[in-house]
């Protein structure tokens, strides 16, 4: 859990960008499943944010979906991975 805080942080220090960033979620939780946590990027800026947090990441797997009312659509049709794609639990969006 240290390693994915660590991660984390270092994203918020290099990306200024970042207008949201939530702690980090110790389970798995909703869709999610392993521990996970937020950042909003507005979308003008996420072609630089993606290459960013893919040079930061350190292997872990990072999921970028656009935040709308359709959680179902933006988990899936809205969906890039960076790194191994993980199977969502997709049931609970339904």
């Amino acid at each position: 859990m240290v390693f994915a805080e660590q991660v984390r942080d270092n994203i918020i220090e290099v990306l200024p960008q970042v207008t949201y960033t939530g702690q980090l979620i110790p389970i798995a939780i909703g869709p999610h499943p392993k521990p996970m946590f937020e950042i909003h990027v507005p979308a003008a800026s996420i072609n630089y944010a993606v290459a960013t947090i893919d040079s930061l990441r350190e292997g872990l797997s990072v999921l970028f979906h656009p935040v709308q009312t359709n959680e179902l659509d933006a988990h899936t049709n809205g969906a890039r991975w960076l790194g191994t794609k993980l199977s969502l639990n997709l049931d609970v969006l339904n």
